[in-house]
């Protein structure tokens, strides 16, 4: 097949037309109630979460299971894949801090987070 995954359920697809004309099971408007959206990422031997860090082998098995650190609370949201590539060290999008890994900057809050200062966490900056 070709190298297009879809960043809600991480199915494979030859082409972006194929993946853009079809339904999603896991669409965050439902299942089956919008179109699959093409992942932005590389294919790669490791997948992370940009919530909590956590890698996968698959994008499949990444976005199959709930997240400890989800924007809409602990374990009420499916893990979404980080787009960028596997670094030495990730930088906050918000604050420019950096850590060795997504997971030890998603784990605490952002002195200039969106939603006011430590309201929020780090998120990982492509």
């Amino acid at each position: 097949m070709g190298n297009y995954y879809c960043e809600y359920c991480g199915e494979e697809f030859s082409s972006v037309s194929s993946l853009t004309s079809s339904g999603c099971k896991r669409n965050p408007y439902g299942s089956y109630k919008g179109k699959h959206s093409l992942f932005n990422g590389r294919e790669s031997s490791k997948y992370f979460c940009k919530h909590c860090g956590d890698s996968f082998t698959t994008i499949s098995s990444l976005t199959s299971s709930d997240c400890k650190r989800h924007p809409d609370g602990s374990y009420k949201g499916k893990h979404a894949p980080y787009e960028g590539g596997e670094k030495s060290q990730y930088t906050c999008r918000y604050c420019g801090e950096f850590y060795t890994t997504i997971s030890s900057l998603t784990s605490s809050d952002c002195k200039r987070h969106p939603d006011g200062s430590y309201k929020g966490k780090h998120a990982p900056a492509l």
